[in-house]
């Protein structure tokens, strides 16, 4: 008679990265330049203070395998086979996003993730829940940029993952990093103003970007009511099995053959438990965080959208002001228009020669037109380029976002497989030795 064996074990910390159907979470990524990067974020630590400040503080280990031979000879490897082991703060990695963000504007930067959640104002960010789903989205964030065939180049992205001397390195950035404010302030002074001429292209990009987003966010949403009705379940399950062996152990003196069969029956109830557990642990340590990090993506997306047509905006203005400037001295020249009509009482009152005062009048006209001629042809340079580079960084985002979303529910697939067939498997044993 098959019998089922106690399966007491506890949980670890580590998140699934591979399933038994074979499909293996890929983190190795080619950058373009003929090399592979492959990186994963792992074993947070609690530190007990920062030596600047009292606060604790977590960092996280950062693994790096390439065949890159820079990265290598920096980090001081005896070989390209070896891994590159470094260790990193969240706020390493705010520096990072902000310096890449700094300087490539045109650029869909990959966000991080947040880090004014509840858990972080609540005092619980030292969590081991908190922390592996940080790490899993700290991962996405690293993987988005050694994707990118700009980003994944730049030397503050290499020293970085090599760099044992980081925080000299990062002494040295101090004070350095300047934020475009110009930029900021465009951005708040044209908050309400659209695009007059916008092209079918960039309509039909965001139209799709705002309904992937709308169906992601949706999709977060349930499946974060699926990881707490999922809780629920398990924790049920795990108090029937409590019920049924204190009921084990109630009978297990009168009638030997029950006894036995409680015991069978309730070794599947565990299995229930556990592999429902092992389940939600998936989904909420890494199906749900992909998910809150692709509805990021698509904001920074949004962002670069936005900023496109802030150079596109910044354009049609100074045309407007050109084509004003330009009637305005036609009517001049004309006589029909000579400005309003008290300061033209005034200044023949004042005994300001008229005649005079018109050709002053065109002359700073035309000096106008001209500047704002140059500054027009300037502003259509700078429109049509983030026009073209938004669109390479659009194509790229949805190389990105297709294999992801086909990685990921890929996994998902294989995790609900996985669980099935080990309560088809379970449960047949049950079903034999009662």
């Amino acid at each position: 008679m098959p019998k089922i064996t106690t399966h007491d074990r506890e949980h670890d910390t580590s998140t699934a990265g591979s399933t038994k159907h074979g499909r293996e979470k890929e983190f190795s990524m080619d950058n373009n330049d003929g090399y592979t990067t492959q990186i994963i974020v792992s074993d947070p630590q609690k530190h007990a203070n920062d030596p600047n400040s009292s606060t604790a503080y977590v960092t996280y280990q950062i693994s790096t395998k390439t065949n890159n031979p820079s990265y290598h000879k920096n980090h001081g490897s005896a070989t390209t086979t070896d891994i590159i082991v470094v260790h990193r703060r969240y706020s390493d990695l705010v520096l990072l996003h902000d310096i890449l963000s700094n300087d490539n504007p045109t650029r869909i930067i990959p966000p991080l993730p947040d880090k004014k959640v509840f858990q972080y104002i609540a005092g619980d960010r030292f969590s081991q829940r908190f922390t592996q789903k940080r790490c899993h989205s700290l991962q996405n964030f690293l993987k988005r940029v050694s994707t990118h065939p700009i980003l994944s180049k730049a030397s503050i992205f290499e020293q970085f993952l090599v760099s044992n001397e980081w925080e000299a390195y990062r002494r040295s950035l101090s004070g350095n990093l300047q934020t475009n404010k110009e930029e900021v302030s465009d951005t708040i002074m044209n908050a309400f103003k659209t695009v007059h001429n916008q092209s079918e292209e960039f309509i039909e990009i965001k139209e799709k970007s705002d309904k992937l987003d709308h169906t992601i966010s949706k999709l977060s949403k349930n499946f974060h009511k699926v990881v707490r009705k999922n809780d629920s379940i398990a924790d049920d399950y795990s108090k029937l099995s409590q019920s049924l062996q204190d009921l084990n152990e109630v009978v297990s003196n009168e009638d030997e053959m029950l006894a036995n069969k409680l015991r069978i029956f309730n070794e599947g109830i565990k299995q229930i438990s556990y592999g429902l557990s092992d389940l939600n642990k998936y989904l909420d340590y890494e199906y749900t965080v992909d998910l809150k990090d692709l509805e990021h993506y698509i904001d920074s997306l949004h962002q670069s959208l936005k900023l496109k047509d802030q150079k596109q905006i910044d354009y049609e203005q100074l045309s407007e002001f050109l084509t004003k400037s330009i009637k305005e001295k036609n009517n001049l020249i004309s006589g029909t228009g000579g400005g309003n009509y008290f300061t033209t009482k005034l200044e023949a009152l004042a005994g300001v020669n008229q005649e005079a005062s018109r050709r002053e009048k065109i002359v700073k006209l035309e000096t106008k037109i001209t500047t704002l001629t140059g500054e027009l042809d300037n502003a259509k340079k700078v429109a049509d380029g983030f026009e073209q580079e938004t669109l390479k960084e659009v194509d790229l985002f949805e190389k990105v976002k297709s294999k992801e979303l086909k990685e990921s529910l890929g996994s998902l697939a294989d995790h609900h497989i996985q669980f099935y067939e080990k309560m088809v498997e379970t449960w047949t044993k049950v079903d034999k030795s009662l």
